[in-house]
């Protein structure tokens, strides 16, 4: 039924395509750059503290267990304001929200009371759950739960009895329960725990798959007359992947991303990775110093590594400068590639990894004119060069080149040059990024050095093509949205798609991208992860298309006109055996592009076509509506051996692959 359905839409919505207006591709044999295009382009990143990124990939249910202070989110930099209601934004679902803890039942002389520097497991408060009443449990309850209906889960939790004035402890009893949301009085599960003692200790529960779809309320409830301290909870079903959402992973490596950067960003100028090692229920959480909020630092070093390792994804640590030393980054290094022999190697293995995790790629922070001037951080790159790869000399280090830093580029070079190997600068000025590359080039040449170029964190421009079909005019509607609303469109990752046309063309100087961001980024990522399900977003179709992509060599190409809206781009393959078009189609027409191979011919007449396309640019993807980005797989048949001429739908990006002799 869906390749029916599929088949029916393309008619809808590419009729007439026949009769719209055609443009002529000449391939020539001839490339743009000699040197292969990486693989690596279509990396992306996570980072911690922005947005909810880890906590809608990870596989965590409940939202703040260790009972933290959590700072008021900014919401400036999207134009908001605390005063305005964010769950009305289109790119708002369930995967945003904070739950917070409440008391049941509601009683105004009843409070929860939260400790502060004392009476702490985890993290730097705890909760004190005090029943007075003499008949009836108190409920420490989170409203706002997702389970899987077929799939069991485990909580976790630290507690510590309260006791009496002469210091004996009496047993309390708490009974965890799950229940239909705020509706009490029909439990799907409850299981009782006793906490004897006042030594903090962990219990868990087992809770059985509850064949219940929906959302629920999580509660602790407290035996009358009973205190009871609790801190560190967790509920997680039990078939995480290494504590990630196995649909999450599974997305992802769907879509297939080369290359992830964590944890930020500027999350990373603060960050201490010795934070996010060992038990996670030992872990420290800390607030996000610039975005608001909490990062429970439950998905760190040996967690990300995890997961790269299951998305096929290279792993690439944003290393802290700004207020972090050298040998806290060799450290970190050392924790990851060491042996067993050395100090942070041993860690390692305590903390249950023997092997080294091998982590290629660290980036010298993020940012750093935020508080140095060029001169002084490239100084300070050969310092934390030296330290780094006196641990291990396989290491790369990228170096920051963006920015106010751009215009000192060849005076960096003469400093750290020797000690790094990648430089980036997140300009999406092709003839800036040109310019680097001939200065980086300069410097290679006289220094017998193989420094490239790449991009760490970049946006999608939020341009939109000016063009009108049946009254409407495309210019105008961007007015009328907010920069989130843009960032989940399908027009917006259509230029996404231009921008990776852009590094295909710097060929192999330019060796690796990331994205802004890999999940639940407030709109800006690739896929969305509300709490009940996950899907791919516009943009993440986008690179779904693009990062398979069998290019190694651009082509140059003439075209017999211009059409407006259309952008096309052609490679050929490592083996030389395919020819790859690209035709972006901004327009709400059907195009006909007719492709002259040139020296090129065809070894067959089957030509393969993958497409996305939408009903119109404004299109996305949605919680409600999470496939109105559609993808499709088609063959067309060419009886010319020197001439194809291929259908492209309207707002669409389409992939051509020509097998040539």
């Amino acid at each position: 039924m869906k390749k029916i359905f599929l088949f029916i839409l393309i008619i809808v919505i590419g009729k007439s395509v026949f009769s719209q207006k055609q443009t002529t591709l000449y391939i020539k044999n001839d490339t743009i750059n000699p040197k292969p295009v990486s693989p690596m382009i279509y990396g992306n990143f996570i980072e911690m503290g922005f947005g909810k990124q880890i906590d809608g990939l990870w596989g965590q249910k409940l939202y703040n267990g260790s009972f933290e202070r959590v700072p008021p989110y900014d919401w400036g930099w999207i134009g908001r304001s605390p005063k305005d209601d964010i769950t009305k934004e289109v790119w708002w679902h369930t995967g945003y929200e904070d739950p917070l803890w409440y008391l049941y039942p509601e009683n105004l002389n009843l409070q929860i009371q939260y400790l502060r520097y004392g009476g702490f497991y985890q993290g730097l408060q705890a909760t004190l759950i005090r029943n007075p009443f003499k008949d009836k449990k108190i409920k420490l309850a989170q409203d706002g739960v997702y389970l899987d209906a077929a799939t069991p889960s485990r909580f976790a939790g630290f507690f510590i009895n309260s006791h009496d004035a002469d210091s004996a402890y009496n047993p309390v009893k708490l009974t965890v329960g799950l229940y239909p949301e705020k509706n009490f009085d029909k439990p799907l599960y409850e299981a009782d725990i006793v906490v004897r003692n006042g030594v903090w200790q962990e219990y868990g529960i087992e809770i059985p798959a509850l064949q219940y779809k929906g959302r629920m309320t999580f509660a602790i409830s407290v035996e009358p007359d009973k205190t009871v301290f609790c801190d560190g909870l967790s509920l997680m079903p039990v078939n995480d992947s290494h504590g990630w959402r196995p649909e999450a992973v599974k997305a992802i490596k769907q879509i297939g991303v080369p290359i992830i950067r964590y944890p930020g960003g500027c999350f990373a100028s603060f960050y201490d990775w010795r934070n996010g090692i060992g038990p996670r229920s030992d872990r420290k959480p800390e607030e996000s110093k610039f975005w608001g909020g909490i990062e429970e630092n439950q998905a760190g070093t040996a967690e990300f590594v995890d997961f790269c390792k299951m998305t096929d994804s290279e792993p690439f640590f944003c290393v802290n400068v700004l207020t972090g030393s050298a040998n806290m980054a060799a450290d970190w290094v050392e924790y990851c590639n060491g042996n067993i022999n050395t100090q942070m190697g041993a860690l390692r293995m305590k903390h249950g990894y023997l092997h080294p995790f091998k982590v290629k790629y660290w980036e010298l922070d993020n940012e750093a004119y935020r508080r140095m001037g060029a001169i002084e951080y490239a100084k300070r790159c050969v310092e934390y060069a030296k330290a780094m790869k006196a641990v291990d000399p396989d290491i790369k280090l990228v170096m920051i080149g963006y920015w106010t830093y751009n215009r000192y580029l060849a005076e960096m070079l003469k400093i750290a040059g020797s000690y790094i190997d990648v430089v980036t600068n997140r300009s999406l000025n092709e003839d800036e990024l040109q310019n680097d590359i001939k200065v980086i080039n300069q410097y290679n040449r006289a220094n017998g050095t193989s420094i490239k170029l790449c991009n760490t964190e970049w946006l999608a421009p939020c341009d939109w093509e000016n063009y009108s079909v049946d009254g409407l005019n495309v210019q105008k509607m961007p007015n009328q949205m907010s920069f989130q609303e843009n960032q989940i469109t399908w027009n917006y990752a259509m230029n996404a798609i231009r921008v990776l046309f852009m590094f295909q063309r710097l060929g192999g100087d330019f060796l690796f991208s990331n994205f802004n961001n890999l999940g639940n980024t407030w709109g800006q990522n690739i896929v969305e992860c509300p709490k009940d399900t996950v899907f791919i977003s516009a943009a993440g179709r986008a690179f779904e298309l693009m990062s398979h992509s069998a290019v190694s060599w651009i082509l140059k190409t003439d075209k017999d006109k211009e059409i407006k809206g259309l952008h096309t781009q052609t490679g050929i393959s490592p083996d030389g055996k395919q020819l790859i078009v690209y035709v972006l189609n901004y327009t709400l027409e059907g195009k006909q592009i007719q492709i002259n191979t040139g020296n090129y011919g065809l070894s067959g007449n089957s030509i393969k076509i993958n497409e996305v396309f939408a009903q119109t640019p404004f299109s996305s993807n949605t919680a409600k509506h999470p496939n109105d980005i559609h993808k499709n797989t088609r063959i067309t048949k060419s009886s010319n051996r020197n001439m194809a001429q291929i259908s492209v739908l309207p707002s669409s990006a389409t992939e051509i692959i020509i097998p040539i002799k």
